[in-house]
């Protein structure tokens, strides 16, 4: 039976892979490392000033090319994309050289680096601030798995923006280790850079762990957090989702995170729905500690533990009330076949 740990001295090793074959970067730990600390872009002022040489010391073995000319502009009827209340409005995909300028123009950088990774919605940039580390996470206006949904790309994106920050923050204040939000800006958002040295911090399918089930209580302790204290239910958590720095784990990526704060999320159907959501999220991290290390975990306890006795008696009591209304329904349309029969063989 798994048991959830409390904070200990960990050991790590990981390994930075790049194209499928290891380039020879290890890091391994056997010190109590000290608790994970976040800072707010305040705090960044007061960075050592690093020089541009040894800050992006390796940035071209792990980025993609900097520089990239505007996307295409949407120039056409698209039934997919086309809003008529926007018809005016041109909506071509930001270039790297746009936000760049844009973000400098508003004091919020001093300049962007390069492009580090690039997800479904969104590109991931390092930029920094009176030469502190800083992450853009700037959601992508026609680039996106989204880019068939109503309405204006514009709008829609900063829409997405806006919903993660919020929940991004909440996870903050909460107590969970996530990366501190420092700004939201229309379709873009700031926050503090994960990671050593000017490397981004790997994601945990990147690291080979030592410990692998102090890891796992520990993303689970998470859960309990992000459940109980923050109110959210991450919606897609998984392996590249999680990032390992200073021996510990941080969550990423919240824009699709359920809100359990909400009035309507308190409603039975809603919260099933939602648990269900929990319930996945925990089976998918678990079947990759299952598959990656062999890692045994009862799932009905870890369930337990996050969401706690109440709820569980909740559902139970839900259920039991779902049944014996379903019952009295049958009995009803029973009786009214009864009633049917005995005065058609009355008529006979």
């Amino acid at each position: 039976m798994l048991k959830i740990k409390e904070n200990k001295s960990k050991e790590i090793k990981t390994e930075k892979i790049e194209n499928g074959k290891e380039d020879g970067v290890r890091i391994n730990s056997n010190i109590s490392e000290p608790e994970f600390e976040q800072i707010r872009v305040e705090d960044l002022e007061k960075a050592e000033r690093i020089e541009i040489s040894h800050k992006i010391k390796g940035v071209k073995r792990i980025t993609r090319s900097a520089e990239r000319d505007p996307k295409e502009s949407i120039t056409r009827f698209d039934r997919h994309t086309f809003d008529a209340g926007f018809q005016s409005m041109q909506t071509s995909e930001i270039s790297y050289q746009l936000l760049r300028d844009e973000l400098i123009k508003a004091g919020l950088i001093s300049d962007l680096v390069a492009e580090v990774n690039a997800g479904k919605e969104a590109s991931i940039y390092i930029a920094h601030l009176r030469k502190a580390p800083l992450i853009i996470k700037s959601f992508r206006l026609q680039l996106t798995s989204h880019n068939r949904a109503a309405g204006n790309p514009q709008i829609r994106a900063t829409a997405y923006a806006v919903r993660e920050y919020y929940r991004l923050t909440k996870a903050f204040k909460g107590g969970m280790r996530v990366p501190a939000p420092a700004k939201q800006i229309n379709n873009t958002i700031l926050m503090t850079f994960i990671g050593t040295n000017w490397i981004p911090a790997p994601q945990l399918r990147a690291v080979k762990l030592m410990n692998p089930e102090e890891i796992f209580d520990e993303i689970i302790e998470q859960l309990w957090v992000m459940y109980n204290k923050a109110q959210l239910i991450h919606g897609d958590l998984s392996e590249y989702n999680i990032l390992i720095h200073d021996n510990k784990p941080v969550i990423i990526d919240f824009p699709q995170a359920i809100d359990m704060s909400l009035l309507e999320m308190k409603f039975p159907d809603n919260l099933r729905r939602n648990l269900q959501v929990l319930q996945k999220d925990i089976q998918t991290i678990g079947k990759y500690f299952q598959k990656e290390y062999n890692l045994d975990y009862d799932f009905q306890e870890v369930y337990k533990y996050i969401i706690g006795k109440d709820v569980i008696q909740e559902e139970m009591e839900n259920d039991l009330i779902e049944k014996r209304i379903e019952l009295e329904r049958k009995m009803q349309q029973q009786i009214q076949t009864n009633n049917e029969d005995i005065i058609r063989s009355w008529n006979n």
